[in-house]
Order: C-alpha cells, then structure tokens, then sequence
C-alpha cells in the first residue's frame, strides 16, 4: 500500500462518513502556505477546519475573507506549536481532530486513511509515524539526526512502544483531545509533543502509528529553534527515567567507593570487585523499585537480576581494568574507581533500558504492522 492509498481491511466508505472529523492547523507567517494547504482540506468534506494562528506578520488574517467557512484564531500574546494546537482542541467538538503542519510536510491525502486506522483500532491516538515499517523521512539530514537522535532518546527513557514520539501528523479522538485540553501544564513548544503522549500512555489512553512520507517544506522557514532543542533536552533529563538512573547510579557509587575503603587495606583488587558487585546489585533493585516501577515488565524478577548481572559484566570490566590503569598509573583509587564508573555508566543504561527493564510488546503493534505497507 501506498501512503495515499486506503488499506483494504480498513472498509472506508462507511468509518470516515459516520464520523465528524476537525482539523486543527497551527500556524506562524504560513500565508502561502495556507493559501495551497485549505482548498487541499476543504476537498475531504471534513466537518470543520481551525486555524490557530500566533499573529503572523504575512498576511495570514486575510484569508479570513478568502475562506469564510475556515475558524481563524489568532493569538495576540501566547506563542508555541503546542499550546497552538490545545487551543484548537479546545475549539472542536468533533469526534476525531486531526493535528498537523500547514507546510505540506504532512500529506493531507492520508487523513481518511488515519482517522479510518483510528476507528479500526478503536484508539486515542494515531501518530503519524516516519519510524515504522511503510514509514519515512525525506526531510534534510540536519532535521533528520534531530529528530532521530530526539526519539531515541525519548525511547530510553520514557516508553520505547511509540517509535515517532516527535511527530506532529496525529489525530485524537475526542476523550483524548478533551482531556488533553484540559491540561494547563503541557509544554508550549516542540517538547509538547512528547509531553502529550506521555500524559496519554500514563493515562492508559490507546496510542498506535500509522506510516507515512515525511516530506521536506516547500514554501517558508523552519520554526524549530536552538532553545526548543535545549528546552526538550531538559525536559528529558527532568522528568525522564534517565534522572532517576543517574541518582541510582550516584547512590551506587557511594556503595562501591564505600566498600573499597572500608576493605582496600585488606586487598585493593579483591575490595574493587566487592564494590563493583555490590554496586550493581544494590542499583537493580533501586531501579526496579523506583525508576522503572511504572513498566509492563517483559521478564521476572530473578531474571531480570541475572539480566542485569550479565549485561553489567563489560561495563564493569570497563570499570575494572579503568581503575587498574590509572591506578597503577598514579591516580588515588577513590578518584581512579569514579572515573572506571563513569566510563562504563551510559553502555549500562543503554543495555538496562532496552533489555532488562525493556516494556512488554502492545497487542497494538503487531496490528500496526498488519495495517501497513508490505
């Protein structure tokens, strides 16, 4: 199947009609845009189109007058895509919002097809997915490591069952846009994206994806900027599982640097491997107990141990022979064990957060794959 194409399991003559379906379309200086994007949308008899525009310089208000039939808000003192967006939820009464770009980087073609995903599936949330199978990515390359480098971040630390957390392209059905509206609290920018679904998945809302061609923008520029990047690295390092783990691992080392002082008089070496040992096993049930808590684990307790055990071993033998160079090198042992802990921190929560604390798969997913292009 193509991206435009209707999946034939999906019977769409009858899903899309029964159904009010809104757009909602956040919008700064995308006049040219717009002027191509709405005529585009008007064609899919969709039942209501929001405009949610942050007081552009362009022009944007005049197509009031050209598209009476479109609601235009314009925002004289808020900013930011997110909280453009929740203002259109907040609009709708709608069965189903379809979220998206003005810029043509999503393909208004696939609306139909994902609100006709959704009520397949009965879900909450379609994401518009670069990432899985029938899905990708023709934006340039610095966009692209942006935003793989962002979702797999998002993956390691919050929920790795959603692979294109970063997308706007989704559409919410209306007990999921209700209750989103209703939060004063969501990120205002690019990190709202992320916020959202984890509010939802907390909240045992339904999330699937549905693949699509994402396409570079044709006409104006780029509204990602350098403090949305910072602002969505900060928000990841607060509230992501990664804080959590860096404390467990702070707590860890002052169980290994703890043991080999009280025991390197006895043998430095012997007191080391003590540490390490005990380090690893006090930081797993710390992060069974607090970090990862809220996961659908895969595996048992006593596996999980073993598991993480076992894929502490290179770590710590990077740990290990760390200390036994600069050890031997000069270095005072207390100094030289943090920096053999440091070296092998991150192989270690990468190995934790993808396999041992790693989520149960979601029914859900094999049905994405089976709604997908071959």
């Amino acid at each position: 199947m193509e991206e435009g194409e209707m999946v034939d399991i999906m019977k769409p003559e009858n899903m899309f009609r029964d159904s009010t379906v809104g757009v909602v379309i956040p919008t700064y200086n995308e006049y040219h845009n717009l002027l191509d994007l709405l005529p585009r949308l008007k064609d899919l008899d969709l039942h209501s189109i929001y405009v949610v525009d942050d007081d552009s310089k362009d022009g944007t208000d005049k197509l009031v007058g050209i598209f009476p039939d479109v609601k235009f808000f314009v925002r004289k003192n808020e900013r930011g895509l997110v909280s453009a967006e929740l203002e259109g939820m907040r609009q709708a009464e709608n069965d189903y919002v379809v979220v998206m770009d003005a810029d043509f980087s999503h393909n208004p073609n696939v609306i139909k097809n994902m609100i006709n995903y959704a009520i397949r599936t009965n879900s909450d949330v379609v994401v518009g997915s670069r990432y899985i199978k029938g899905g990708s990515n023709g934006d340039k390359l610095s966009r692209k490591v942006i935003s793989t480098v962002a979702n797999k971040m998002v993956n390691l630390a919050f929920h790795p069952s959603v692979k294109d957390v970063t997308s706007g392209f989704r559409v919410y059905s209306k007990r999921a846009y209700k209750f989103l509206s209703s939060q004063n609290t969501i990120k205002a920018g690019y990190t709202g994206q992320v916020d959202i679904l984890e509010r939802l998945i907390t909240k045992n809302y339904k999330c699937t994806e549905f693949p699509i061609d994402f396409k570079p923008r044709e006409k104006g520029d780029s509204k990602l900027k350098i403090r949305d990047i910072m602002e969505f690295f900060f928000f990841i390092a607060a509230k992501g599982n990664f804080f959590k783990y860096i404390l467990v691992g702070v707590s860890g080392v002052l169980v290994s640097e703890g043991l080999l002082y009280a025991l390197h008089t006895f043998n430095p070496y012997i007191a080391e491997i003590v540490g390490i040992e005990a380090s690893i096993t006090s930081n797993f049930f710390l992060n069974d107990l607090w970090t990862f808590k809220n996961r659908k684990k895969r595996f048992g307790i006593y596996k999980r141990l073993v598991m993480h055990n076992f894929f502490s071993l290179i770590p710590g033998i990077v740990n290990f022979a760390s200390y036994i160079m600069l050890y031997v090198g000069g270095f005072e042992y207390l100094l030289a064990n943090f920096l053999g802990i440091a070296v092998a921190y991150l192989f270690r929560y990468i190995f934790s957060t993808t396999l041992v604390w790693g989520e149960k798969k979601q029914k859900f997913e094999s049905e994405i794959i089976e709604g997908t292009k071959d």
